[in-house]
């Protein structure tokens, strides 16, 4: 179901943190909660560029600095890598879980997420939910069960850098990593080190598109089922990784979060393929 309204929370201006924001972070936060494109779980596209666009006078760069600030202060959780961004508190406040159907919805869009850190942080905003309000009648729902039962990730207690907030980092290039989900974390005394040795590796696996890569047999899979050209978006991949300088540790993953944000193309027959051929390339 798609989103007709946002729910704004007015008594959001007596909270402390929220005044603690700048007026162009403010902008971002309430720009990213009622943008159409945001999902009944929270997640929207990252794409600083595009959001620029949605206010003159506004730049990409602008963009990643108002995320920053939020991020830093856990408004937001930003997947450079997967190009997804998650209001933290979104489920606890917009109500979802109030409606079983928009519990059902929430709970597919959450199964759409690229991200596994956005996936935790989600989880763990749901579980928490639950033993605050057990009452609300979304929790009927056997959709929520995989939920229920995910890792989970607090980031306002998480010892490990978000990477998007990461002063040390270039926030233009891409990257990530897999996050540390509860009941697997060791002590603070050592987990800082390790976490800086995690984040030192992840930035090496990191590397450019290789001129050999091609898509897998589930992606071109993936583009027949949802009517999307997979040649037509490998060439837009590739042409938009090599123009932006893109980093990555998973192209593969990448790709395939690529298709999922792809929109099919009238067809046309393509210069040398058959017609027992043109499916590959729808």
């Amino acid at each position: 179901m798609a989103r007709e309204h946002a729910n704004i929370r007015l008594d959001m201006w007596g909270d402390a943190d929220w005044r603690s924001l700048s007026r162009d972070a403010q902008w971002l936060y309430e720009l990213l909660l009622t943008h159409p494109d945001t999902n009944r779980a929270g997640v929207s596209d990252w794409r600083p560029g595009r959001l620029a666009k949605m206010c003159t006078g506004t730049t990409a760069e602008d963009v990643r600095r108002m995320g920053r600030e939020l991020a830093a202060k856990h408004f937001l959780v930003i997947d450079e890598d997967t190009e997804e961004v998650l209001i933290r508190s979104y489920v606890k406040y917009d109500g979802v879980l109030k409606q079983p159907n928009l519990t059902i919805t929430m709970a597919n869009d959450w199964t759409g997420v690229a991200s596994p850190r956005l996936m935790a942080v989600i989880a763990h905003e749901v579980q928490k939910l639950r033993a605050a309000k057990p009452e609300l009648p979304g929790w009927k729902t056997d959709k929520l069960s995989t939920i229920l039962a995910a890792p989970t990730l607090d980031v306002r207690s998480d010892p490990k850098p978000d990477p998007s907030v990461d002063p040390s980092r270039d926030p233009s290039v891409r990257g990530g990593s897999d996050p540390t989900v509860e009941g697997h974390s060791t002590s603070t005394s050592t987990s800082t080190s390790t976490n800086a040795s995690h984040s030192a590796d992840a930035r090496r696996r990191e590397t450019a598109l290789p001129k050999t890569w091609a898509p897998t047999a589930e992606h071109i899979k993936r583009a027949k089922e949802t009517g999307v050209n997979v040649a037509d978006e490998a060439d837009s991949f590739r042409l938009h990784a090599e123009t932006h300088d893109r980093r990555a540790a998973n192209w593969n993953a990448a790709f395939t979060t690529w298709l999922k944000k792809a929109k099919p193309k009238p067809a046309s027959r393509r210069p040398g393929v058959s017609k027992n051929d043109e499916w590959m390339y729808r």
